[in-house]
């Protein structure tokens, strides 16, 4: 499918399907990813009958990538290896007014989600849209909705129900270390974590909850997270944090404490099993 020549684009949430949706004629996209990690990704794609082998590499300010047709025999070569990570939606495109829009209905393990992105030929007329009932949130800058995001942790919980939390590291005579703080009850020991804000990333978020509640500073590893569950039926987006310094004085040093744990210990600490095993997956990958 020829890419957009489009240099604005906005998503959002479909609450309910517009009237023109049945008329417009999808297209099945099945993706994989055969490797994705520290901001680099390879992976395959089915469009239809075609089938596509691309690279991409997000470690930049911008994303750069490369993509070639492939045969279908090389794809059902290279599908097996995606086992875990993969995407299936169909896409229709159609008009909003006079603007292009694309809407994805996800299938699988990812229904009933639907997105929808709208393309804009400029900046200006990007913030002027005005959204049509059938169109609810807006997650452009929500990372969970990256297609690679949702590939490999599934499709995201609604507004509300998933946490932003940091996992601050740093090594002592070549062992990791994690940093722990106390809940606001001073009961358990846990990582820096807080809720989704208005006009704010995700990593951005996590990063003021580190400095707030453990009055740490570092850099923040966007190609290192993972998510899970938590006992409380909440989800946990965490980021992986290099400590860089550990401030004096911090907005919440008042209500809870901070310690700096060997890792194995800083395990035993935590009392979630979702939290402790989201954890070791963050440790194997700074450990590489």
């Amino acid at each position: 499918m020829p890419k957009s020549p489009a240099t604005v684009r906005r998503k959002f949430l479909v609450v309910s399907a517009p009237s023109q949706l049945a008329r417009a004629r999808g297209i099945e996209i099945e993706q994989g990813y055969v490797v994705r990690e520290r901001g680099q990704e390879l992976r395959v794609r089915r469009e239809g009958r075609s089938h596509y082998l691309s690279a991409r590499d997000r470690t930049g300010r911008s994303v750069t990538g490369q993509e070639i047709r492939i045969t279908k025999g090389q794809f059902d070569k290279l599908w097996p290896f995606t086992e875990g990570q993969r995407i299936c939606r169909i896409r229709h495109m159609m008009k909003v007014g006079r603007l292009r829009m694309k809407i994805d209905e996800f299938t699988g393990e990812h229904a009933p989600l639907r997105l929808a992105e709208i393309f804009f030929p400029d900046a200006e007329s990007a913030r002027s849209f005005k959204k049509p009932d059938f169109l609810g949130e807006e997650v452009t800058r929500r990372e969970e909705y990256q297609t690679s995001e949702m590939a490999i942790h599934g499709a995201p919980e609604p507004t509300g129900m998933c946490q932003l939390g940091i996992v601050p590291y740093t090594f002592i005579d070549r062992r990791l270390h994690l940093l722990l703080i106390t809940s606001s009850s001073g009961s358990r020991w846990i990582f820096p974590k807080g809720r989704q804000e208005p006009d704010m990333t995700p990593h951005e978020v996590a990063v003021m909850e580190a400095v707030e509640e453990a009055g740490v500073l570092g850099t923040l590893r966007q190609d290192l997270r993972t998510r899970c569950q938590m006992l409380d039926g909440r989800h946990l987006q965490l980021y992986a944090m290099k400590i860089s310094k550990l401030l004096k004085s911090w907005p919440e040093e008042n209500v809870r404490r901070r310690r700096l744990f060997p890792f194995s210990d800083a395990l035993e600490m935590l009392e979630d099993p979702g939290l402790t095993k989201a954890v070791r997956r963050l440790a194997a990958a700074v450990n590489k």
